[in-house]
């Protein structure tokens, strides 16, 4: 199966400086360890998001707020970003091309020319409607669906948010809204940024029932998350039955991560893709949207990113750890249990599959 990878060498210029843990570097180290190892994929240059598709979203003012920036008009940015997001020259006009990658990546699914397509670079969940944090400027993920759903009419979208940090800015944004079936698997708030993402926050108004956190304990290994697949998303995607499944997030639930707790190793990764693959199969003609943008330490991200796609495409490929470990296969997957049972029970009254 030939997959898409959307990528343009541009994107380095998404990239807050040095000392930051978010570095421009990281896409070009991962097209390079993929292009040595596997070869059955074609690269698409991806656009520019524009603005009436950032405005999907985004506030005018926000998006007014980053344009002015990238032309050197400096305004005070407190009011439209967090401290841990500081704009960089040229950081605006990449986060274009991001959200324009997560674009480009839905569309050539949807139109029939790739069953999968890779968005180098998305996954930023963090960004809101008019505020952006937790290295997030525009929230392609979001941006993405938005599109698909008036472009091209779509009613059932299922998001799937592996990163370790809860995507609380796609989780607001659709948060009343029914079309969209968010599950989010991370690692416990009370431990990590953002601070939310609590199992009985599930939706409101129409949308309720219809968002799925599922809070992992810290070191949650690779059997803790295929737990959670098999009995959180795997029966919901089947009941929901989308038209196409988008999953973001990149290494950072990976047990080396220097920003996060989390205990997957590669092999963790690649059984998330691989579970993707399988689900999709099932419900929506294998139509999967990969968002691949996170990860904080340099020496795991590529190898995490390319085992999340491997799982997904099925290369055939050997994975290395790039550091040693000894986690016990099944760490964390007691309480992991616990509380998947406590999601089910606050999903029960909406979903046949947890009655």
């Amino acid at each position: 199966m030939t997959i898409a990878i959307v990528y343009s060498e541009q994107m380095k210029s998404y990239d807050f400086g040095p000392g930051h843990p978010f570095r421009g570097d990281r896409y070009a180290n991962f097209m390079r360890l993929l292009q040595e190892k596997v070869s059955d994929f074609e690269i698409v240059e991806p656009r520019y998001a524009s603005d009436e598709e950032l405005l999907l979203v985004h506030d005018r003012s926000y998006v007014d707020f980053l344009e002015g920036a990238s032309k050197g008009i400096w305004l005070p940015s407190y009011r439209f970003l967090s401290p841990d997001t500081p704009l960089q020259p040229g950081i605006g006009k990449a986060a274009r091309l991001i959200a324009g990658a997560s674009l480009t990546a839905a569309e050539l699914v949807w139109e029939g020319r790739f069953t999968c397509a890779v968005g180098v670079g998305g996954g930023m969940h963090h960004a809101r409607g008019n505020y952006g944090a937790g290295f997030c400027i525009y929230n392609d993920v979001a941006i993405c669906v938005r599109n698909l759903i008036q472009k091209y009419g779509l009613e059932k979208i299922l998001v799937l948010d592996t990163d370790a940090h809860a995507g609380d800015g796609t989780c607001e944004i659709f948060y009343q809204d029914p079309r969209v079936l968010f599950i989010d698997l991370h690692q416990d708030p009370r431990t990590l940024y953002p601070g939310i993402g609590f199992s009985h926050e599930i939706g409101a108004g129409e949308g309720k029932g219809y968002t799925a956190n599922v809070p992992l304990p810290p070191g949650a290994s690779d059997t803790a998350y295929e737990h959670v697949l098999d009995e959180i998303f795997a029966p919901l995607a089947e009941e929901f039955n989308p038209q196409i499944i988008i999953r973001n997030g990149g290494s950072d639930p990976h047990f080396a991560d220097e920003l996060t707790n989390l205990g997957l190793t590669l092999n963790g990764f690649r059984m998330i893709g691989s579970k993707v693959r399988e689900v999709a199969d099932k419900v929506c003609g294998g139509k999967v949207v990969d968002l691949v943008g996170s990860g904080y330490n340099p020496r795991v991200l590529p190898y995490g990113w390319l085992a999340l796609v491997s799982g997904l495409a099925r290369f055939d490929i050997e994975l290395e750890e790039p550091f040693p470990f000894s986690l016990k296969t099944d760490y964390r997957l007691e309480e992991t249990k616990k509380v998947v049972q406590e999601v089910k029970e606050y999903l029960k009254d909406y979903w046949k599959c947890f009655a």
